[in-house]
């Protein structure tokens, strides 16, 4: 009698595991519920069926475990109620484009549950340290750092600025849209310092930069055929941006193909030729007469600011769109007395010129025209 209980007892056995394996190659070990890849590769497996019904047969009919076996939620910690996400609902898309922000207010720690307790990965997660995934930039110097100080002090204009203004995109990489040319995007993402916010919590919406720019002295920015053709357009004409956008409003030619020197507005004298053309502020005028080429243009002092001296180069002033140009001639000593007088149609200029590098002599403009 014992010995019909213990064959019984054995093939009993016997079905209870090909009833579980079901003889199939693919099936889990034994004393496994998944194949060891089965957390990379389930959430095919889980949706294959509706309602989870293959997972609720060992998960719960709630999915939040029966018996020894685990709950969904110990994994997806961020959900509450199917259908499971992989991201907190703050994560703001849904998936890892933007969630600088969350990351800042909650801790690199809680993403340990997926991408490892180091954050190297897992088979569930890819490495927060990767140099890029998916074609996204990610992490290479890892979680949590960024291209400059996170306590507050790189919100300061003068620290801020300059990086800024060298190359808008490196902000835009966590602080912008994922916007090409023309899209004038929002950068209103994430600075934890400033509530959130994002860069337009100190800038006007959609502008990345403070306004006048022109007095800020904008030519000296930096990869302007991705940077700034992002507001202003592909070929900086203002399509695609908001409000008065236009760099041609004030440049004669797209600055984004003449990005170095005056070109975009005047060449250096203006001289009336391409890019730019005879069109002001490139009208040749008395700009390449002999003594002012031979003498002025030809002293790097003297150049420019001999008589365009108040206007500067990065100031209102020199953006004044107004005939004439800003003339103010500056007056080293007495025997020097110029002045310049716009009728409404041309220049007069009045008085003497003394040049003493690379030549001490002094040079007579009484009632001479400066356009001909």
């Amino acid at each position: 009698m014992k010995r019909h209980l213990v064959l019984l007892m054995l093939l009993s056995l016997s079905l209870t595991i090909l009833g579980c394996s079901d003889q199939n190659a693919d099936a889990p070990p034994d004393n496994a519920a998944h194949p060891a890849d089965w957390i990379k590769n389930h959430p095919e497996d889980a949706l294959a069926t509706a309602d989870f019904a293959d997972c609720v047969g060992c998960h719960g009919a709630d999915l939040r475990g029966s018996g020894e076996v685990v709950s969904c939620y110990s994994c997806h910690s961020f959900n509450t109620t199917p259908p499971f996400i992989i991201h907190p609902t703050t994560w703001t898309d849904g998936a890892y484009l933007n969630h600088r922000a969350y990351a800042g207010i909650n801790g690199a720690t809680t993403c340990a549950n997926c991408h490892g307790s180091d954050l190297h990965g897992s088979l569930a997660a890819p490495s927060c340290f990767s140099a890029s995934f998916e074609s996204m930039s990610c992490h290479a110097d890892g979680p949590d750092e960024a291209p400059h100080t996170l306590d507050g002090t790189f919100l300061e204009g003068a620290v801020h600025g300059p990086v800024a203004k060298a190359d808008l995109t490196v902000c835009q990489a966590c602080h912008g849209e994922a916007d090409g040319p023309g899209s004038n995007p929002l950068f209103n993402i994430g600075i934890v310092n400033a509530g959130g916010t994002g860069c337009e919590g100190c800038h006007d919406p959609q502008a990345a930069h403070l306004i006048p720019w022109p007095g800020l002295n904008h030519s000296s920015a930096g990869n302007i055929a991705d940077a700034c053709t992002l507001c202003h357009g592909v070929v900086l004409d203002g399509v695609g941006g908001v409000g008065t956008l236009n760099c041609l409003d004030c440049h004669g030619s797209s600055p984004a193909t003449n990005p170095t020197g005056c070109a975009s507005c005047h060449n250096q004298p203006p001289d009336a030729a391409a890019p730019v053309g005879n069109v002001r502020p490139n009208r040749s005028g008395q700009h390449n007469r002999s003594g002012h080429t031979s003498w002025i243009s030809a002293t790097p002092a003297l150049t420019c600011v001999r008589c365009h001296d108040g206007a500067g180069s990065g100031t209102v002033n020199h953006f004044d769109l107004t005939n004439p140009a800003d003339v103010r001639f500056q007056n080293p000593d007495p025997l020097d007395p110029m002045s310049a007088v716009w009728d409404g149609t041309n220049t007069t200029c009045n008085g003497s010129c003394h040049v003493t590098d690379p030549y001490d002599i002094t040079w007579p403009h009484d009632n001479e025209k400066w356009y001909e």
